[in-house]
C-alpha cells in the first residue's frame, strides 16, 4: 500500500480515520491508536521519494527532532515506522487550532501584546533546539501552529524541523552547502554562505515573523523569480513598519537585532531573544484600557440651586469673605514658617536611613523576582523534558542505557553551574541513576515542590517533576539544580548598605560584606517569595549612622520660609484692601 486511506491499520496500531493536508513530501493524516484510542496525526512520506536519501534524510531529521527535544511549544513526535511496503511515516500529537499565517491575515494583523506572546513562546521552543545543537532553518508563520492549552488561547506549536541541521553531528558538506528554506524567511547568509548558518538565522526569521504579525505583511514578499527575493533580502533594507502606538524602542530593535544583515549585529542567542521580548511585552498597555478620557462627573444639583447660591454670596458675603481670605493667608504663612523651623530639628542621617531602608524593599522585591522567574523557567525545561519520549522509555532501563541515551540521541545542554539528575522510582523509593555533572545526589522533595538553597556557589534552586513510564505508570524523576544570579541586586545593596545577608534558609546567604551587624543600624526587610516555596527570608542589612546629610532637606527648608515670607505679602495685602475707603 503506497497510499492510505479511511479505515487502514498501519502496522496493525494506527488506524486512518481521514486525510489531513498533502504537500510535496507526502500526506498527513488523522489516525486513532488501535489500543489506548489516541488520536494522531500520522505523516507518511512519498513513497516516490522514500529511495530519495536526501529527502529521507530530512524525513528522519523532523522525527529526530520532535522526538528528542520535549518542549512545551515544539510538536510531540510519539512514534515513527515504516508501512509493508517500506515507506517511513512519523506520529505526532494531533493538533487543533490555526495556523499563525492563517491567523494573521484573518485579523489583518495582531495586536502588540498578542504578537509579543508569541513571539516569545517561538523563541522558548528554539532557545531549547538550539540547546540541543538544532537549528530549525525554515521557521515561518506557516511552521508556527496556534492551539488551545489550559483554557489559554494562542499556546504555539513549532512544527516542521524537516530541514533541520543538527550540529552536533553535522551534515555532509553538500547539504551544509546548499541553499536551502524559505525565501521570504531565510537571513541574508543562507543565500550568501549556507555554510555559515548557525541559530542566529532562526533569529533573522523569528524577526520576519514578527514583522509580519504586526504589519500584516512580510519585508520582502514573494516573487515568482526567488532571486528577485534574494536580491532584496542582501542589498535593502527592510521597509518600515508602517503601524502605530508601538511601544518606543520596539521598531528599532526588530529592525537592527533582528533583522540586521550581519549575523553578528543580531541578538547572540534565542536566551536574549527572549529577554527583550519579554522587557517589552512587560511595558505594553492592555488594548482597551486607559485609551479614553475619564469622564468627569456632574455637579449633583439643578441649574435653580446654582443660581441660588451664587446670587446670596453676591449680596452679603464680600466683606467677610476678605477677612476670612486675609485670616488665612496670616494662618499659612505663620504654618509655612512653623514648618522651617521645625525642619531645622529633623536629623538628617535619620532621613537618609530612611530612605534606604525604603530602597531595601526594593531590592528584596527584586530578590524575589530573580527566584521566581529562576524557577519558572526551569519547570519549564524540565517539564518538556519529561515528556520525551525517549526519556520516559530510558528511565525503565539501567543507567548504562540511559548514559549511553544522553550521550548519543537525547543531547543534554546544560548552563554553567546548572545540575541535572535521573532519579528512578524502584522498590518505593527514589534511587538516583544519572548525574550531569558527576557528584553527589541531589537531595530532591518528595512533594516535587520547588526548593531553595545555599550551595557553595551561592543561592540555587532545586526544581523536579515526575517521569511517567511509556505504561503510563511513575517511573522516577528530573530534577534540576539551577544557580540564581543576583550580583546586580548586590551591587546595588552595596550603594547604600555597609553589609547585608539574606536568613531563613537553611544557612545564611551574604550578599554584601560580612554578615550582617556591627556598627550602623540594622534593618529588616521581608523577602516576598512565592508561597509555593514555603520560604519566610528577610534580608538583614546595616545602614550606616552618619550618612551624608540630605540636600533635599535643606532645600524643603528654604522652600518653607520663602512660601511663609509670600504668604504673609498676600496678608498684608489683602488686609489693605479690606479698609473702608476715605
Amino acid at each position: 500500500m503506497t497510499t492510505l486511506n479511511a479505515g487502514d491499520t498501519v502496522e496493525g496500531r494506527y488506524k486512518i480515520i481521514r486525510e489531513i493536508d498533502r504537500g510535496g513530501m507526502g500526506t498527513v493524516f488523522l489516525a486513532e491508536h488501535q489500543l489506548i484510542k489516541r488520536r494522531v496525526a500520522l505523516k507518511l512520506l512519498r513513497a516516490d521519494l522514500a529511495e530519495d536519501s536526501g529527502v529521507l534524510d530530512r524525513f528522519m531529521n523532523e522525527a529526530r527532532a520532535a522526538g528528542t527535544l520535549g518542549h512545551p511549544n515544539i510538536v510531540e513526535s510519539t512514534d515513527m515506522g515504516f508501512t509493508r511496503e517500506g515507506v517511513p511515516y512519523i506520529v505526532f500529537e494531533f493538533l487543533e487550532g490555526s495556523l499563525l499565517s492563517s491567523e494573521i491575515y484573518r485579523v489583518h494583523g495582531l495586536p502588540v501584546r498578542r504578537a509579543l506572546r508569541i513571539a516569545r513562546q517561538i523563541a522558548s521552543a528554539l532557545h531549547a533546539a538550539h540547546s540541543a545543537g538544532i537549528i530549525h532553518r525554515d521557521l515561518k508563520s506557516d511552521n508556527v501552529f496556534l492551539t488551545d492549552r489550559d483554557d489559554a488561547a494562542d499556546h504555539v506549536k513549532v512544527i516542521d524541523f524537516g530541514i533541520s541541521r543538527f550540529i552536533a553531528a553535522e551534515d555532509d558538506a553538500r547539504n551544509r552547502a546548499m541553499v536551502i528554506g524559505t525565501p521570504e524567511f531565510m537571513a541574508p547568509e543562507q543565500i550568501t554562505d549556507p555554510e555559515s548558518v548557525d541559530g542566529r538565522a532562526d533569529i533573522y526569521a523569528l524577526g520576519v515573523i514578527l514583522y509580519e504579525m504586526l504589519a500584516a505583511r512580510r519585508p520582502f514578499p514573494a516573487d515568482p523569480d526567488p532571486d528577485v527575493v534574494f536580491r532584496r533580502i542582501v542589498d535593502e533594507a527592510p521597509p518600515a513598519l508602517g503601524v502605530g502606538d508601538l511601544p518606543p524602542g520596539l521598531e528599532m530593535m526588530l529592525m537592527e537585532r533582528f533583522l540586521a544583515k550581519r549575523a553578528e549585529d543580531r541578538f547572540e542567542s534565542m536566551r536574549d531573544v527572549e529577554g527583550a521580548l519579554a522587557a517589552f511585552a512587560g511595558v505594553v498597555r492592555p488594548a482597551g484600557r486607559d485609551s479614553a478620557p475619564i469622564p468627569i462627573a456632574s455637579a449633583p444639583f439643578s441649574s435653580t440651586e446654582v443660581t441660588t447660591t451664587t446670587a446670596a454670596t453676591n449680596l452679603v458675603a464680600l466683606p467677610a469673605a476678605r477677612k476670612r481670605a486675609s485670616f488665612g493667608w496670616l494662618v499659612a504663612a505663620v504654618m509655612a514658617a512653623a514648618a522651617g523651623f521645625a525642619l531645622l530639628t529633623a536629623e538628617p542621617g535619620k532621613a537618609a536611613t530612611d530612605d534606604a531602608t525604603f530602597v531595601l524593599h526594593g531590592d528584596a522585591d527584586k530578590i524575589a523576582a530573580a527566584v521566581d522567574s529562576t524557577i519558572r523557567a526551569a519547570q519549564l525545561r524540565i517539564d518538556g523534558l519529561a515528556q520525551a519520549p525517549m526519556l520516559r522509555a530510558g528511565i525503565e532501563t539501567d543507567e548504562r542505557t540511559v548514559r549511553d541515551m544522553l550521550k548519543d540521541d537525547f543531547k543534554l545542554e546544560l548552563n554553567p553551574g546548572e545540575v541535572f539528575e535521573l532519579v528512578q522510582a524502584r522498590g518505593g523509593e527514589m534511587v538516583p541513576m544519572v548525574r550531569v555533572p558527576e557528584g553527589p545526589p541531589l537531595m530532591a522533595p518528595a512533594d516535587h515542590a520547588p526548593h531553595l538553597h545555599v550551595g557553595k556557589h551561592g543561592l540555587a534552586a532545586l526544581v523536579t517533576t515526575p517521569v511517567t513510564t511509556q505504561r503510563g505508570t511513575a517511573g522516577g524523576a528530573i530534577v534540576l539544580e539551577v544557580p540564581i544570579d543576583l550580583t546586580a541586586t548586590s551591587s546595588q545593596i552595596a550603594a547604600h548598605a555597609t553589609s547585608a545577608t539574606m536568613q531563613g534558609l537553611e544557612s545564611p546567604l551574604a550578599l554584601v560584606g560580612a554578615p550582617a551587624g556591627g556598627p550602623g543600624s540594622a534593618a529588616t526587610i521581608p523577602v516576598p517569595f512565592a508561597k509555593e516555596l514555603n520560604v519566610t527570608a528577610t534580608l538583614r542589612a546595616t545602614l550606616p549612622d552618619k550618612p551624608k546629610p540630605a540636600r533635599t532637606l535643606v532645600y524643603v527648608r528654604l522652600a518653607c520660609w520663602i512660601l511663609s515670607g509670600l504668604l504673609a505679602i498676600a496678608y498684608l495685602a489683602n488686609l489693605l484692601r479690606a479698609q473702608p475707603q476715605g
